[in-house]
């Protein structure tokens, strides 16, 4: 609920809301929030804040997000999200970092694009952006 009266608080001086669960950072890591939100342990919670934002204000609910390990999880997160109210989904096209980053993480190569592409075509009616690169 405070995600919805943050969003009503807002409405009058905006044209959408943005929920950014794209932060890779180690804060975000240690707060447990941004892209740490992300994973299915969490999922319920940012469904539910997008039903309550979307159900208490008129303005559309955007939301960023990365990729997660497999195109179908984030297929399924973007499905998810867009149920509860989002929108919009924009996708910042790189994984999140791992606390120990022994692997491509938050800032390394080129984004994936190819992935934004297979879920814009699940989704051709949705609006879908990238993010990144």
């Amino acid at each position: 609920q405070d995600f919805a009266r943050a969003a009503a608080l807002v409405e009058p001086y905006c044209d959408a809301i943005d929920l950014n669960l794209g932060c890779p950072q180690r804060t975000a890591y240690l707060g447990h929030f941004g892209s740490y939100l992300l994973g299915k342990e969490d999922r319920q919670l940012i469904v539910d804040m997008i039903r309550a934002g979307s159900k208490a204000v008129s303005k559309p609910i955007f939301v960023k997000i990365r990729l997660l390990d497999t195109i179908e999880d984030t297929l399924e997160l973007c499905h998810q999200l867009r149920d509860a109210g989002a929108s919009l989904i924009a996708i910042h096209a790189r994984y999140r970092a791992s606390w120990e980053r022994t692997s491509a993480g938050a800032r390394d190569g080129p984004a994936m694009l190819d992935q934004v592409q297979k879920i814009k075509e699940s989704m051709p009616d949705f609006p879908i952006i990238s993010n990144g690169n």
